[in-house]
């Protein structure tokens, strides 16, 4: 290790790792180490037999070199009876003295064990021109591919229009754009956290284990997994786009489960915990919000609904001010206001439970509903029932989606209570 600069903050470095990123803290700390040798006790006064402390055949010799010319050599032995630390002599001093298992801890370093472990910068928050506070890097897409994944995922952020739309609700600020378009799903955890989140939030910052190789071969990339990769993470952080490849899986130091990792531009292979990379086994159920459309009570003028062969019109008059309610009819005939309102929280509620991958053709249509929108347009949703207790779910025609028929069958008996004056039941 050699000082690279004479400044007073000295920047150290290891000739073999020139350029890649080094870790000054432990560069530092190695140098601090043994800049001022001090020994723990004296073992031995002018020690006549010191290849019985392993000190004729060293198993470390240490040179400190000083700016003023001057140098130390601290020769290093046996691990000491107690199981740590060592034997070890200082220049020419006879004595034979005890090493601390600080100093020794690290005679066990190899070059790579100085190199920096962050596969990328860690992100911190500041104080931009405006004086606003930035709690987050602007992720400009994730798209993951392999792993547990089938398809290539990709999640993009929502629009300034899309977080602002009285027509939609969103659990998160994030949208997946392939291979299917959805909202992003806040699921919490027992804390309330959203355990989604993590798929962003992980790109701040990500350490390493340990490296495994520097510079590596073709015969290494072959080994590791790298000529077919388990997975890819390609993302885009404050404008800048990243590309990690995963390759085999591993054991870390502390014998947990880790993958081999490269990031393009480095030309080292890294060792990171399978707990630290959440991209490798996502659950593409889990991500996306069941809840497909959510129109704004208030932007509906009319509903179609058909269930089982038979239809209804829903006509809803618009609030005469900022004090009146919607006025809701069913085929001419007005319904009560808060039973209409448990009707259309129903409707908003068929949850997409499964994503449908089948024959475009198949289910025989057994529900649709189309919101009309007082500024204009439409979204209808319909469902196909497929023999096993299961429905397509289609949104305008896309049918990406799966849900359980007994959705359609309490909307039957929903909108029997409906027009019987009774409330409709959201639970089924």
């Amino acid at each position: 290790v050699q000082a690279a600069t004479e400044e007073e903050d000295a920047v150290y470095g290891i000739e073999e790792l020139s350029g890649f990123d080094e870790n000054q803290d432990e560069l530092s700390g190695i140098i601090e180490e043994f800049a001022n040798v001090s020994a723990v006790r004296l073992i031995e006064a002018n020690a006549p037999d010191i290849a019985k402390y392993g000190l004729s055949d060293p198993t470390c010799v240490i040179r400190t070199f000083y700016d003023d010319g001057t140098e130390h050599v601290v020769t290093v032995g046996n691990t000491l009876t107690t199981g740590s630390g060592a034997y070890m002599m200082v220049d020419d001093d006879p004595n034979v003295y005890s090493m601390g298992n600080t100093k020794t801890s690290r005679l066990g370093y190899s070059a790579l064990d100085y190199l920096d472990k962050n596969v990328i910068e860690t992100w911190e928050s500041y104080t931009d021109d405006d004086g606003n506070e930035v709690t987050a890097p602007t992720i400009g897409y994730l798209e993951v591919t392999g792993g547990t994944l089938e398809e290539t995922l990709r999640i993009e952020p929502l629009t300034e229009e899309e977080l602002s739309s009285s027509s939609s609700a969103y659990g998160s600020t994030y949208k997946i754009v392939e291979p299917f378009e959805a909202d992003m799903r806040y699921r919490s955890d027992s804390e309330g956290n959203d355990q989604n989140a993590v798929y962003t939030t992980g790109l701040q910052q990500l350490t390493a284990d340990s490296i495994a190789k520097l510079n590596p071969t073709e015969e290494d990339l072959t080994a590791l997994g790298f000529d077919s990769p388990y997975c890819t993470i390609s993302f885009e952080r404050d404008g800048t786009e990243y590309v990690w490849t995963v390759g085999n899986d591993t054991t870390a130091s502390d014998g947990s489960a880790a993958h081999y990792l490269m990031t393009e531009g480095k030309d080292l292979i890294y060792v990171v915990t399978d707990a630290n990379l959440p991209w490798i086994s996502i659950n593409i159920d889990n991500m996306y919000s069941s809840l497909m459309l959510l129109p704004n009570i208030n932007d509906v003028s009319a509903i179609d609904l058909m269930i089982y062969d038979q239809t209804w019109s829903f006509e809803i008059d618009a609030a005469a001010d900022e004090d009146s309610d919607i006025v809701p009819h069913i085929d001419g005939e007005e319904v009560d206001l808060e039973n209409y309102r448990d009707m259309y929280q129903y409707l908003l509620s068929a949850p997409a439970e499964g994503i449908y991958d089948g024959d475009e053709d198949a289910g025989t249509l057994v529900a649709s509903f189309t919101y009309h929108y007082r500024d204009g347009g439409s979204d209808t949703v319909e469902l196909f029932d497929l023999g096993d207790r299961t429905c397509i779910l289609s949104i305008n025609g896309d049918k990406q989606w799966t849900t359980r028929i007994a959705y359609v069958q309490h909307l039957q008996s929903n909108m029997e209570k409906l027009l019987n004056g009774e409330a409709p039941v959201l639970e089924y």
